[in-house]
């Protein structure tokens, strides 16, 4: 009986060790490390210089989730321009239980901090340090939530407004544009991005209001003669809630949503068709079955609450269309792209950030472009990056790019696709959206601030040529 006890208590501890995380750091997308965490004190501070190394073979390009360097595993997420890294040095330990623990940490440091960049990072070392103390015990995730850890962190954020450090729209800053109020209202950029009060004091102080967006990812593949070969949404519906006491919240979606089939009578009326989805583990789903409305207690902080993936009949045209021509010109030497590109959208909807990623397969010496409006530059020895800051629904934009090859190489094959970024604001592809947004609470005049928006952004968006 001892002995199995003893077999038992072993195990227990086995497991427990396959689960430690060594050390936890945040990097710039340089290499600059801005937080270094040793929990188990294994390895050197110089443990990091593998991955930092990584980095910079990498030339920009995003490091793979997983990497093995040096007889160690690194695993990592890029949020918020950041790599946050797990170092472990047992070679079996899950992936996925370490990539949803960095994930959680990052979600945790974004809700105290308020948004997730260097400079937010650095102006909070302090409280980011406490953060992952109670996180972590000795490299073991504890698992807690971002309301669990209000009543153990003391150090007050510092407030930072996030800047946009790259082209394109990134799911992690869905709170950094503009919000839209039901009633037509405004607010600014920075209104969602203020960190979580800390304290009974200053948790009464704050706003009593809360952020909801409905976010959708396009991936597409058009062929040179327009034809959409593929065509995919993942979308999602995310909220950030800084609401007092413990209210519910009731989201009513479209009527016409339904999830695998339709049911006849609304075959010929152009319903919305999920081919999946998934709740969050506070929704009420049987009433989302029944009038399609996300009833639930809100999470302190940002959550998704509601997720999707829709591959067939889009009810809103996509929103980028191009038109393409490759030419070579032998007396100069120079490979000409000509560009035609369309914004489909309504004429009162608009599109930002856009950026076109131009992949050669040689190596390119300099470039040129006839529009002077626009951004053309050479991004890498292979990689030609047109970016333009914006375009109205239903505009045009054209442009001649003049490539000459770094060698002899003069071949219009293999050039591409075009991928392109961008983002969409107030505008879905599915066209779900948010029809009424109710929040009750036990209080007399419980009246919260609501705001709410629609954003659609390029994902895997490309064009062949």
């Amino acid at each position: 009986s001892s002995a199995g006890s003893f077999k038992l208590s072993y195990y227990n501890e086995y497991k427990s060790y396959l689960r430690m995380i060594s050390v936890f750091c945040a990097l710039s997308p340089l290499g600059e490390v801005i937080i270094f965490k040793d929990f188990r004190h294994e390895f050197g501070r110089d443990v990091i210089e593998a991955f930092v190394d990584e980095i910079k073979r990498n030339n920009g390009r995003r490091v793979s989730p997983i990497v093995i360097l040096k007889n160690k595993t690194y695993v990592s997420i890029y949020r918020g321009g950041l790599y946050f890294v797990a170092i472990v040095g047992v070679p079996n330990m899950s992936p996925i239980y370490l990539l949803e623990s960095i994930s959680r940490i990052s979600d945790i440091i974004k809700d105290y901090c308020g948004t997730l960049n260097v400079k937010a990072i650095r102006a909070n070392l302090f409280l980011v340090h406490e953060l992952l103390d109670e996180n972590m015990d000795y490299g073991l995730f504890q698992c807690l939530t971002t309301a669990d850890l209000r009543s153990l962190v003391h150090y007050e954020p510092v407030v930072v407004h996030n800047i946009k450090e790259e082209v394109g729209f990134s799911p992690d800053a869905i709170f950094d544009l503009g919000l839209n109020f039901l009633n037509q209202m405004q607010i600014s950029s920075n209104a969602a991005t203020k960190p979580l009060a800390i304290g009974p004091q200053k948790q009464t102080e704050q706003r009593n209001e809360i952020f909801i967006d409905v976010i959708e990812k396009l991936n597409v593949t058009i062929e040179k003669s327009g034809q959409v070969s593929f065509a995919e949404i993942h979308g999602s519906i995310r909220l950030k809630s800084f609401l007092h006491g413990s209210p519910d919240l009731k989201i009513m979606l479209n009527r016409d949503l339904f999830v695998g089939s339709t049911p006849p009578e609304y075959n010929k009326k152009g319903a919305i068709v999920l081919d999946e989805c998934c709740f969050h583990k506070c929704v009420n789903r049987e009433l989302f079955s029944s009038d399609r409305t996300l009833h639930f207690k809100p999470p302190i902080g940002e959550s998704i609450i509601f997720t999707y993936i829709l591959t067939d009949k889009l009810k809103n045209p996509l929103p980028f269309r191009m038109s393409s021509q490759l030419s070579v010109d032998h007396k100069l030497k120079e490979v000409i792209l000509n560009l035609k590109l369309k914004c489909n959208i309504s004429s009162n909807r608009r599109c930002s950030c856009i950026c076109l990623a131009i992949p050669f397969p040689y190596d390119v010496a300099s470039v040129s472009s006839s529009d002077k409006t626009s951004h053309v530059t050479l991004a890498f020895p292979r990689l030609i990056q047109w970016q333009i800051p914006f375009m109205d629904g239903s505009n045009e934009r054209s442009i001649v790019i003049k490539v000459k090859p770094a060698g002899s190489n003069l071949s219009t094959e293999n050039i591409g696709p075009v991928s392109v970024l961008f983002e969409c604001q107030s505008y879905t592809c599915s066209d779900i959206h948010i029809n009424k947004l109710k929040v009750t609470e036990h209080r007399q005049n419980y009246m919260p601030y609501k705001w709410a928006r629609s954003v659609t952004y390029g994902g895997n968006y490309t064009f062949t040529l």
